[in-house]
């Protein structure tokens, strides 16, 4: 089980995240990346996974490192 973490204040809307890994990452009506059924918790994003696969590509490729992958 791995857990995914975005901090959404952060985000600067680039798209690396969706278009590395679209079955996840999705832009909010804000314009900000969200995760598709994730849990906002105050301003961030969380949500537990099973299998981290692409999330971990998404975490790499985001430029303003916001994107955090937990084991």
């Amino acid at each position: 089980m791995a857990k995914i973490e975005i901090e959404r204040p952060m985000c600067i809307s680039c798209g690396n995240c969706i278009d590395t890994c679209p079955e996840l990452f999705e832009f909010a009506d804000d314009g900000l990346s969200t995760l598709k059924g994730g849990q906002r918790v105050g301003d961030n994003d969380e949500q537990e996974i099973d299998d981290p696969g692409c999330s971990r590509d998404a975490e790499e490729s985001c430029p303003v490192t916001i994107i955090h992958v937990y084991d």
